[in-house]
């Protein structure tokens, strides 16, 4: 019943693996007289091979140290002039060639450091830093601290760093530092994250998360112009959208078009906006002339000592003290004064506003709704949640939950930049595990980051791997927005395993003792997909891995290739492969003394029997290595 397919010369070599005959040489390089394919395609833009890519890095004065991936991956290289390792994206050195401008930061920095200091002359902070600092400094903003590049090291000169995310060194000078890496920016999502597709949280939160753009109550939605644009784009436009339509001024009535997102930041009619710039160029430059003891509003406020005849309204450099009938004293730009009043009183006035707001809906809050969860409890004193505006500029206290670390922070700061969810821990806002515990929960340790971390959607350096929280045997990898679009267990899921595989499954369970279902391989080894999910696996005594695979005869009719890379891979990775292929599916050129195929029938399936020659041929044919 059983056979092993014949060796195809032209597909298949003496060690098992994938050889053609002729290879599709794809786009050229675009270095002259080189005929070579590229290591990446375009469309419009030059593009090389590998060993001219190595020619401009050196041209730009580093020579590479890790593989070509693409051209903004930041690939690790060496400088040949002082030897500071540093990854960089291959766009930007061709950026940097174009102005005659060398790779290395480390160089750039160092010259800038010494031409800076020779310019300014001596200053008391021209001392060198203690490594200590930086490396406090580099560690509190995400960065292993590899070293000082200059000896002694002085304020404006370049540190060696790791960045502990995505592991990217990089030479940055001590201001630079405390920015952190890029790859720890943390943009504002334009949309909550939703459940994960398939459950009723997750259908409800996609309907809301989705805002069109006539139901989004701005003030654009008055200039719609809908005598030109079609009905269509009216009942399907977003708020972010690039589209360009047609606009109605509801002042002078000029028609105009624009982008739904640029009408969406603030809705402006050319016309009205250059009439208006024009006025205010003509006052601004009136007041350059006048003094401010011809305007009344502000000589009746004036409480300088600077005679009010001298100072022009505008074009004077220097804040004046004024009184306000409340009987503030502010120092403002004349001008600011006369055109905004007291800021004094403003600020007042917007408290009693954010007072009266908490005092009729003292559960109401206006920020952020995690770093709402984080307001100290205790150490605000009587100032309220609901009177804080997202906004806002007053340091308050703040405690998490999760770590119980405090400080003090403003709700502006908090909500740009990094989003730290916690700024000792490094942990971030909108992250995995605040918008999606059940998959927190399956976040595996050996992970280098936790699920505080890392976003529902984020690409990662590394492939995130999980723990069934149903069976916690079963383990696997997956990308984040895998997870976070609702792919669950591998092996838990019935979905997409026909009727006889599970049949199959069970039988090898009761012959084996174990087996695993629908299990996600990825391993160096594989050369045609970074991974494969096996039907059916087994971990036999001798530490051996097998692999069963049925192959329907409906579904793998036209699959022929597919399943040959698959068992090439899996072979290449130490699997002992088994194909189960229903009549009248042929054999596969693939031949390996670990590689064998069972013809099996749909109409008359036999899995006790079939596995039980599978168990034999396994455990007692091949030979023990």
């Amino acid at each position: 019943m059983g056979h092993a397919s014949s060796l195809r010369a032209d597909i298949l070599g003496d060690d098992g693996r994938v050889t053609t005959s002729s290879t599709s040489r794809g786009q050229e390089c675009s270095e002259l007289l080189c005929t070579n394919p590229t290591a990446f395609r375009t469309r419009s833009r030059p593009a090389w091979c590998d060993a001219h890519i190595t020619q401009i890095l050196r041209r730009g004065g580093v020579e590479p140290l890790e593989p070509f991936a693409t051209p903004k991956a930041y690939r690790l290289t060496k400088c040949l002039t002082c030897g500071c390792e540093a990854h960089y994206r291959f766009e930007y050195t061709l950026e940097k060639n174009a102005v005659d401008e060398a790779t290395c930061r480390a160089c750039y920095w160092r010259q800038w450091g010494e031409e800076a200091r020779q310019r300014q002359g001596f200053h008391p902070d021209d001392l060198p830093i203690p490594a200590s600092e930086v490396k406090a400094k580099a560690e509190a903003s995400g960065f292993e601290y590899l070293g000082a590049l200059t000896d002694p090291s002085m304020r404006e000169d370049p540190h060696l760093v790791r960045c502990r995310g995505c592991g990217r060194q990089s030479a940055e000078r001590l201001g630079d530092i405390g920015w952190g890496c890029s790859c720890q920016n943390n943009r504002k999502s334009s949309s909550t994250p939703t459940a994960p597709k398939g459950s009723a949280a997750g259908t409800a939160k996609a309907t809301r998360a989705k805002t069109l753009f006539k139901d989004s109550g701005l003030s654009a939605v008055a200039w719609w112009d809908h005598e030109v644009n079609d009905p269509a784009w009216w009942a399907t436009a977003t708020p972010k959208a690039r589209r360009e339509v047609a606009w109605c001024c509801p002042e002078c009535g000029l028609r105009f078009t624009a982008k739904v997102l640029d009408m969406t930041f603030k809705a402006t009619c050319p016309d009205c906006e250059e009439k208006r710039r024009a006025a205010f160029r003509v006052e601004y430059e009136q007041f350059k002339t006048t003094p401010v003891f011809d305007v009344p509003e502000l000589l009746a406020a004036w409480a300088d000592e600077a005679d009010p005849r001298t100072v022009m309204v505008t074009g004077t450099h220097g804040l004046f003290r004024f009184r306000c009938s409340s009987g503030h004293h502010p120092r403002v730009d004349p001008y600011r004064y006369l055109g905004s009043g007291c800021p004094t009183c403003k600020g007042q006035a917007t408290r009693a506003t954010n007072r009266a707001a908490a005092d009729a809906d003292p559960a109401s809050i206006r920020i952020n709704p995690e770093i709402a969860s984080q307001w100290h409890p205790s150490k605000n004193g009587r100032l309220r949640l609901a009177e804080i505006s997202p906004d806002s500029r007053r340091k308050v206290w703040w405690r998490d939950p999760n770590c119980g670390h405090e400080w003090q922070d403003t709700t502006a700061n908090r909500d740009k930049y990094a989003r730290l969810r916690c700024p000792q821990c490094r942990t971030i806002l909108d992250s995995l595990a605040y918008h999606y515990p059940e998959l927190a929960a399956e976040w595996a340790p050996e992970n280098p980051l936790t699920a505080w971390h890392v976003r529902p959607f984020a690409s990662t350096n590394f492939v995130p791997a999980w723990v069934c929280s149903t069976d916690p045997g079963h383990r696997w990898q997956a990308a984040l927005a895998s997870r976070s679009n609702g792919a669950g267990c591998p092996e838990c899921r019935e979905h997409g395993k026909s009727q006889v595989e599970l049949e199959y499954c069970a039988a090898v369970e009761r012959a084996f003792g174990t087996a695993r279902s629908g299990e996600l391989i990825r391993h160096n080894a594989f050369q045609r997909r970074s991974s494969w999910t096996v039907d059916i696996s087994v971990e036999l005594a001798d530490g051996r891995r097998l692999a069963i695979e049925y192959d329907g005869a409906y579904w793998h009719a036209d699959k022929a290739d597919i399943d040959r890379d698959k068992s090439i891979d899996l072979l290449a990775a130490g699997f002992v492969v088994v194909r189960l292929r229903e009549h009248p599916l042929g054999p596969l050129p693939v031949q390996d003394r670990r590689y064998i195929e069972f013809t099996v029938y749909a109409t008359a399936p036999e899995p006790e029997g079939v596995i039980a020659q599978v168990r034999q041929w396994a455990l007692d044919q091949l030979p023990q290595s």
